[in-house]
Formats: structure tokens, sequence, C-alpha cells
């Protein structure tokens, strides 16, 4: 009898290109897509909704048209999302981006979404969407009221975190278990190769990105199109997007467009410095680029 052979299933490849907010992360994917015929995909949680798109940063528009992008400005500012509702949608848009043998670049800041496309998630019923309507109490209600009912997420969770809170208690009320003990059960090995890029410049060189963002931000429209947005009343998801609150003092006469753009500088480096921090603790990256325009 022969010796034995030994079968290796090609697993289908997909890019992630991670990093803090104006890392240069979209520039990069764009090249890389062009080089190597690829499809770019939205891993950022509030670049998923349309009319913010000067305020998210969302690839601009010509490249839009030369490289196929998906998942960008496809949601309601008005409807909620979450790592649970992205992570389908870029699951069949991997898939069909092999079927048309294009590379698949997941792009994105959002760590809690790539982490859940690296490792999977743990499986949840269905939860009916009147669970979440009928939690309506204020967020330190909410908070002592998931110590009750699963205390080991309340130790996990931000009590400022009301997405997190809501999710917390819609599960619970919605399964009859905690989230806590759903999160046990092992997600299913990824089907996928991954190749992950991170984006890491020097905290000097992102604060001098983030500075001329802002600007360009401004130079486009975008105190015009938080005003368009604001006239919605959306949903804490989107209120959760930087310069929103803060332009939105201004446009409501409660501050000077100098002390919003302060504040929204400020914020966004704060923002960029908790990323970053969780990025080099959570995030396995094969390849760190740390200059710029590399």
């Amino acid at each position: 009898m022969g010796p034995s052979s030994v079968f290796c299933i090609a697993l289908a490849k997909v890019v992630i290109v991670a990093g803090p907010t104006a890392s240069g992360k979209s520039a990069y994917a764009f090249r890389r897509a062009l080089k190597d015929k690829g499809v770019i995909l939205n891993g950022d949680s509030l670049q998923l909704y349309k009319g913010l798109e000067i305020l998210t940063a969302q690839p601009p528009l010509k490249e839009q048209q030369t490289i196929p992008h998906r998942l960008y400005g496809f949601l309601s500012p008005t409807e909620g999302c979450s790592v649970g509702k992205w992570l389908p949608h870029v699951l069949r848009e991997i898939t069909k981006a092999h079927k048309e043998k294009r590379l698949p670049i997941v792009v994105g800041g959002t760590g809690l979404y790539l982490k859940a496309l690296l490792e999977g998630i743990s499986p949840l019923p269905p939860v009916d969407p009147k669970v979440r309507r009928s939690l309506k109490l204020p967020r330190e209600a909410l908070y002592a009221h998931l110590q009750d009912v699963d205390p080991e997420l309340a130790l996990k969770v931000n009590p400022h975190d009301h997405q997190r809170l809501l999710r917390g208690l819609e599960v619970f009320y919605g399964t009859g278990r905690p989230l806590s003990s759903w999160q046990t059960k092992k997600p299913s090995p990824s089907p996928f190769e991954f190749e992950t890029i991170l984006m890491m410049p020097s905290k000097e060189n992102l604060e001098h990105l983030i500075a001329l963002r802002l600007e360009e931000m401004i130079e486009k429209g975008v105190i015009e199109e938080i005003s368009r947005i604001l006239a919605l009343s959306p949903s804490l998801n989107v209120m959760k997007a930087i310069g929103l609150r803060e332009f939105g003092n201004f446009l409501e006469g409660r501050c000077t467009l100098e002390e919003a753009k302060k504040l929204t500088f400020i914020h966004s480096r704060q923002y960029a410095k908790r990323q970053r921090t969780w990025f080099r603790h959570q995030f396995k990256a094969q390849l760190i680029i740390d200059e710029l325009n590399k």
C-alpha cells in the first residue's frame, strides 16, 4: 500500500485593511484594488449610512466609479446597525466578489466588525424588534437592569454605551437567556484565508492627518450635510459620528465655528488614540504600515 496522500483545500482569500481614523486605509485599499482587481468592502460602522458621506470620509465618488465599492451609504440614518447585521452583508459581498474572480478588500476602523469577520460571532436567534422598542428607560436604569439579568455582560459593558445596554436586554427578553450565555457558543471556523494589514502612522502624523481631513470636510460642505441629517432626528447610532454634535451646536448658535472645529479635532484625536490601543492589542496584523504614502 502506497503512502497516504494529503489533500490541501485552498481557502478563498480576503484582505483586511485596518487602522485608526485618517490613517490612509481607503487610499491604500484603492491602490491595492487597482493592482489586484479588487472590490472594496466597507468595514466602518458609520460609513454604512447615506447622507454622511463627507462627515464619515467615505471614498470619493471618482474612486467608487473606478473600483467597485460595496456597503457604503446603503443604510438610512434613522436605521440602527450592529456587528450582527453587518456580518451577513459583508459575507455575501465576499462570496459575490470571489464568484466574480475579484479580490475582496475589507477596509475600516471598527475593530469589533473586523474581529467578527476574522473570528466569527456566536450564533443568536432572531429577536423581535418590538422587544427593543419596549425598553424605554433612562440609560442609568438600563444599566442597573442589565446588572440584574446579565451581571456577567454588565461587567464588560460601559454604563454609557446605550446600544450595548439595549442589545443585552433585548437578547435576554427576546430569547429568555442572557447574552453572555449565548456568547459562550463557539462560532464556526472561517472559510477564508485572511491577509491582515494595519495602517498605523505615528501619533504626530496621525494628528496632522486628522487636522487636514477636518479642513477638507469643511471645504466640501460638511456643515450643510450635518444640518440635513439633524433635521431627520436620526438614531443614536448615527449620533455617535464625531463632528455631528459639535457642528450641530454651532448650527444652533451654542458655540462658534472655531470652537466646533476645535472640539471635533480633540474628540477625533481621542478616538484615534483608543483605536490605536485596540488595534495594538486585539488585531493580529501580518503587515504594519507606519509611513505615509507607502
